[in-house]
């Protein structure tokens, strides 16, 4: 398990290392490795966040979608740390394009 979880932040700097040869070279094949990197990271990590290090997402779940236990009684603040943590992988996407 703690294999997968490395496997989140290799992606991550895999991704960064992408994105600094796309604005060295600026080349369209940068661009588009650039992307693919940057979304699996973004998507991968997002996922592991949410389901293994949250424990959100479980689909058999007393409370549906989160986990058995919650910390907190309102459960609409899990589904804004989840939609929070959506929007800041995201941010790990967007400077992967070139917005000349």
């Amino acid at each position: 398990m703690q294999g997968y979880n490395g496997l989140k932040y290799f992606l991550t700097v895999v991704a960064v290392c992408m994105r600094i040869a796309y604005n060295i070279n600026k080349g369209d094949g940068w661009k588009a490795i650039a992307w693919v990197f940057s979304s699996v990271a973004a998507i991968f990590g997002t996922y592991w966040d949410l389901v293994f290090d949250w424990g959100l997402l479980q689909r058999h779940s007393k409370n549906r979608w989160l986990r058995d236990k919650l910390l907190v009684p309102h459960k609409s603040v899990y589904f804004g740390a989840m939609v929070s943590s959506k929007r800041r992988n995201q941010k790990k996407i967007i400077p992967a394009v070139d917005k000349s």
